[in-house]
Parts: structure tokens; sequence; C-alpha cells
């Protein structure tokens, strides 16, 4: 029987900050800056502490309670099979309000680079159209199915990183500018933080392939530190660079923060490669969504959950109602967004208030399931999880208002079933 070849810390630290970057390095450095100037670089170094003990916690929950389900299985073995299925809406209401902001971010880019080559004319706001059209042929794509190779993604990570890096430093030697004086805020910084939380989210994937390195308790806890370290200082260089060249403050200025960073450095050529390699980057996080996402509704198909239509697969093994439901909610989401004018950080907050609950559930759960030191980080990442939730505001009210409705529903079915069982 051949031997599986296992990871090194390198090929693991490469998979972690491809992961990390993806669509968030676009954003999310402008929207913090945005939020709490140059307070938001202590921002980014709090974030890159506070991750590690819930990375850790998912790896412990994984290694010992490995399930495709992920957190709703591990929230289902410690609390219950209604516990459960609450987490496993929430992540659908995940995509629901994260899925538009990188569709939106992606059809941005496009437009940009049509623009640039003459193709569109610059007056006209094409992203809607641009944006439905993306997931149409995402929708396509993937009901033949048709699946982008990892290696596509460290390649185009590799190189947006690569050109943000250098025209980060070449615009900082160019424009010898100090940064802008902000007035420290406990609140904002906060808020700043669970902003920054987007660039994190999905790193608990990165948990299970935890036994895959050749030596997993040294190699793993390496990678996990090396990985997050070269993001952060990744995302310090950006933002440092758009605080002193002031490439942020409203929706406009933050959707294209890097692009006008790269263009200060590298002309009209380094503005269409940006933009190109940013929608292709783009483009496939919406599709690794919406492939995930199909994946999951497929799941609770199969226990019961939901309608047992979306178990079918096409010939192509894809589950096709998951997908289709996904596209259009997606669609749903993005039509009420542009209709009432939602910005894109409102949606961001929304799904970030959504994640840390899902999080803090995985951290509780943790400490029910987990023993010895793992229990202790899981009692942290919870701690952690509930500080980053309070630290939302006003915006964790959807999330509360979401979770007080699912939870009356599966009391009111679950009763309902209790009832027939006993008559």
């Amino acid at each position: 029987m051949a031997k599986t070849e296992k990871l090194s810390v390198m090929q693991g630290v490469a998979m972690l900050v491809s992961a990390l970057l993806g669509s968030g390095v676009f954003i999310i450095p402008a929207i913090a800056a945005q939020v709490s100037g140059s307070w938001s670089l202590l921002a980014w170094a709090i974030m890159g502490v506070l991750i590690a003990p819930i990375v850790f916690t998912f790896a412990q929950l994984g290694k010992f309670y490995p399930h495709a389900g992920g957190t709703a299985y591990y929230v289902q073995q410690a609390f219950g099979e209604r516990s459960g299925r609450l987490v496993s809406w929430l992540f659908i209401w995940v995509v629901a309000l994260g899925t538009p902001v990188i569709t939106i971010t992606a059809a941005n880019f496009l437009q940009n680079a049509l623009v640039e080559m003459k193709l569109l004319s610059e007056i006209v706001d094409y992203r809607l159209m641009i944006a439905i059209g993306i997931l149409c042929l995402v929708f396509v794509i993937n009901l033949l199915g048709l699946k982008t190779a990892a290696i596509i993604q460290s390649v185009l990570s590799v190189v947006i990183v690569s050109t943000l890096l250098f025209a980060s430093v070449d615009v900082q030697l160019q424009q010898n500018l100090p940064l802008p004086t902000s007035e420290f805020s406990v609140s904002k910084v906060a808020l700043t933080a669970t902003f920054i939380l987007w660039c994190f989210l999905g790193i608990e994937a990165i948990t299970h392939i935890a036994d895959d390195f050749r030596h997993p308790e040294r190699d793993f806890p390496l990678t996990i530190f090396i990985g997050i370290t070269i993001a952060l200082v990744v995302y310090a260089l950006i933002s440092i660079s758009l605080l002193k060249m002031g490439f942020y403050g409203d929706q406009e200025k933050n959707l294209n923060s890097v692009v006008h960073l790269v263009e200060a450095s590298l002309g009209s050529k380094g503005y269409l490669l940006v933009n190109l390699v940013g929608f292709c980057t783009c483009f496939i996080s919406i599709s690794l969504y919406f492939v995930g996402f199909s994946r999951l509704l497929q799941s609770m198909s199969i226990q019961q959950q939901i309608h047992g239509s979306f178990q079918r697969i096409n010939s192509h093994n894809v589950a096709y109602w998951g997908l289709s439901f996904a596209v259009l909610l997606c669609l749903g989401m993005l039509l009420v967004a542009d209709s009432i004018q939602l910005a894109i950080d409102n949606l961001i907050a929304y799904a970030n208030g959504l994640f840390i609950l899902i999080y803090l559930a995985a951290g509780i759960a943790g400490v029910k399931l987990l023993t010895g030191k793992a229990k202790y980080l899981a009692f942290v990442a919870s701690v952690t999880c509930l500080v980053l939730f309070v630290a939302l505001g006003k915006e964790m009210l959807f999330a509360v208002l979401l979770v007080a409705v699912l939870s009356v529903y599966y009391t009111a079915i679950y009763s309902a079933d209790n009832r027939i069982k006993i008559s």
C-alpha cells in the first residue's frame, strides 16, 4: 500500500496564508483604518493573539470528534440535536450575508479592469449587473462539477501578496509621510477587531489537516504561529501604507483602497493587474463558498433536518438543489442590499456577529467535551468570542434576534414531536 505523503511546515504555512488573505486583504485594512485610524494597527496585533486559542480549540475538537458537520456536529455532541441544527442555520445565514460582500467586491474589480481596457464607460455603475453575471457563471461552473484546484488559489495569492507588499514598501519609500493622528477609543479599537475577524473566518478549516503533518504535535502549532505572523505582517504593511496615503474613508474608497495603492506605485499596468487578480481571487472564494454550502445542505438533508430534495445530485455528483439555493440566496441579498443602500461594512458586521456566535458555541462545546489543557484553551476561546461579540455593539442585535427566532422555532418543533410521541 502506498505511503500517504505528509505535509511539511512550509506547505502548511502556504495553505494557511492563502486562506487568511483571501478576499479580506482587499477591503478589511481600509475599513479598519476608517473605524479607528492609526490605532487599527493595535487591533491587528490584538486579533493575532486572540485568534490562537480559537484555532487550537478547533484543532482538538477536530482530532477527537472528526466529522464533516464541523462545528454543528461538535455542538450536537455537547448539547444535543436541537443546538446542532441551530448552528447549521447560523452557517446558512453567514453565507447569505458574507457571499454578497465577496461578490460585489469581485464585481468592483472586474468593472475597474473593463473600464481601464475601455470596454465599459466609467460614468455608469455596472457592479450589480456584473455581480449577477458572476453568480450565473459560478452556478454553471459548479453545476458541471468543475472544481478549482487549490494550487490556483495559492498562485493567485502569491501574485497579489507580492504585488501588494512591493507596492506598500515602494509607496512608503517614495512618500515618506507620517501616520495620521487618531484619537484612541477602546470601543473603536474593539469594533475594529471584530471587522478584522473577517480575515480569519474559516481558519478552522486548517485544523482538519492537523494529523497530515509529518510531526503533528510540533509542526501544526509551528504552522499556525508562522502563518498568522506572515499574514499579520502583510496586513500591517498594507494598513500602514493606506493610512499614510489616505486611501480609505467611505465605501467607494474602501473598495478601491488596494487598487489605488498599487496604482500609486506601479501605474496603470499595476492598476489593471491588481484588479484582474483581485477579481479571480474573489471569484474562487465565491465558488468555494457555494461548494461548501451545498454540501452542508446535503448533509442536513441526509440527517432529515431539511427537505429530502437537497440530497439529490446530478451526473457530475453535484448537489444541485443546494447549489441553486445558495445562488438564489446570495442574489436575493444582493438585490435587497442594493435597494436599501445597505453598506458593505454592515453586511460584514452582521456576518461576523453570526460567526462569532458559531465560534462561541464551538468554544463552549470544547469546554464540555475536551479535557486537560485543551479544556482551558476552549474556555479562553469562549471568553474571547464573548468579548468580541459584545464589542460589535448594536450590530450584534441581528445575531441575537436570529438566534431567538431559531430557538423559538426549534422549541416549538421539538415540543410538537414530543407530544406526538407521547400520544
